[in-house]
């Protein structure tokens, strides 16, 4: 028969183990949450990792068989105990999340309690005793796991513990249904395989539900550094046109808003007026009295220029002891704003915030309608300021 003609060969029959089934299927999360780990290094995912790796263990044990019944035994007890030990740390997940540190003193001292139980039980115990309380106690956890996850859901607003909490609670009504046949009925494995098939199932929606808290906190947190980042930006950005002083705006910031104050000038005829003023007797006091007490009073009148002045108006420090104010109103507004400026200044001097001898000497221009920048309307303040100046004392006075 030539080599073509030849018939291929029949498969074997494959059977396949729930046990073994399982176990892999955990390993295969486990799988992927460590490579999830690797992006996202947080200890409740290392708890998850332990969780599935144990639930791989345990179910690759009760996936053989053992002649020796002693020997059978001990391994049944190992088994149950390695599925209480995954669930408790399915909880301490769920405790750890999103940042806490790894704890292990605590749970060690309950899994050295248990493994006492269950490794050493069936030498003293009926078999079906302590058998029973491995998925009674796993219950336990699992129903307190499913109540701490609905909290972190309530908490965070994310479905992936909605999912995990869900599947927390299917999976404690299996083990209060797989203790009650190890308890009340005769070993019967058909009844455990239905048992351990649903068990897959509702392993492979907590599961999904792991990997999408993991992907909705690393997305929380890239929001947060976004809101942080935007934050520190907006802060970099106050302190570069605030003067650090006097809390007021900078020679930046009016250079960075006088195109767009005279682009509005112009095309909605807006008013727009500059009110220069000047602090008499400033370097005098400085002089004599020292640079903090100088600081102090260019800090008190910052703070009072500002409490003047609208929110859509502006006070900007010109330099030492001058400072502008951009007035959107007109000619005769500014002009009556600089009359309630000196009386104000003056009303809070006799109050006492400020030394005696002080005092404001003010300019008032407005931009006119086809201005192209503000530059000849701060010469034109700044000249009537001096002005201002000269008229109040002696040329040989001013400071």
């Amino acid at each position: 028969m030539p080599p073509e003609a030849q018939p291929l060969p029949s498969l074997l029959p494959m059977t396949i183990s729930p046990g073994m089934f399982a176990a892999y299927g955990a390993l295969l999360a486990a799988a992927m949450l460590g490579i999830l780990y690797l992006y996202r290094g947080r200890a409740f995912v290392v708890y998850w990792i332990g969780s599935w790796l144990l639930i791989a263990a345990s179910m690759m044990l009760l996936a053989q068989a053992y002649d020796d019944a002693r020997l059978g035994s001990v391994v049944l007890g190992l088994a149950q105990l390695l599925g209480v030990w995954s669930a408790g740390l399915i909880l301490l997940a769920a405790e750890a999340f999103p940042d806490e540190p790894l704890r292990w003193t605590g749970p060690l001292k309950v899994a050295a309690a248990t493994a006492v139980w269950f490794l050493a039980g069936p030498f003293f115990l009926p078999l079906r005793v302590v058998l029973s309380t491995g998925p009674a106690l796993a219950a336990v956890l699992f129903g307190w796991a499913s109540l701490r996850y609905f909290r972190l859901g309530r908490r965070t607003r994310h479905a992936g513990a909605y999912v995990i909490c869900g599947g927390m609670v299917l999976t404690c009504a299996t083990s209060v249904a797989a203790a009650g046949v190890v308890f009340d009925v005769e070993w019967g494995p058909a009844a455990f395989n239905r048992l351990l098939a649903f068990n897959i199932a509702i392993s492979m929606f907590v599961a999904l539900g792991m990997q999408l808290l993991v992907f909705e906190d690393m997305t929380d947190e890239l929001r947060r550094q976004k809101r942080d980042l935007e934050f520190a930006n907006r802060e970099i950005k106050n302190l570069a046109i605030t003067d650090p002083l006097t809390g007021c705006h900078n020679r930046r910031f009016f250079e960075e808003i006088e195109r767009r104050e005279i682009q509005r000038h112009r095309r909605y005829g807006a008013p727009l007026s500059i009110v220069f003023t000047d602090v008499n007797h400033f370097k005098r006091f400085n002089d004599t009295m020292g640079h903090e007490v100088g600081d102090r009073i260019l800090t008190n009148i910052g703070a009072f220029l500002r409490r003047q002045v609208r929110e859509s108006d502006y006070v900007i420090r010109w330099g030492g002891d001058e400072f502008l104010i951009l007035l959107t109103c007109g000619y005769s507004e500014a002009q009556r704003k600089a009359t309630e400026l000196k009386v104000a200044f003056e009303r809070e001097r006799v109050a006492g915030s400020l030394p005696d001898g002080l005092g404001l000497s003010i300019g008032v221009a407005s931009a006119p309608v086809d201005a192209d920048s503000l530059a000849e309307t701060v010469r034109e303040a700044d000249s009537r300021m001096y002005q201002d100046k000269m008229g109040d004392r002696p040329a040989s006075s001013v400071q």
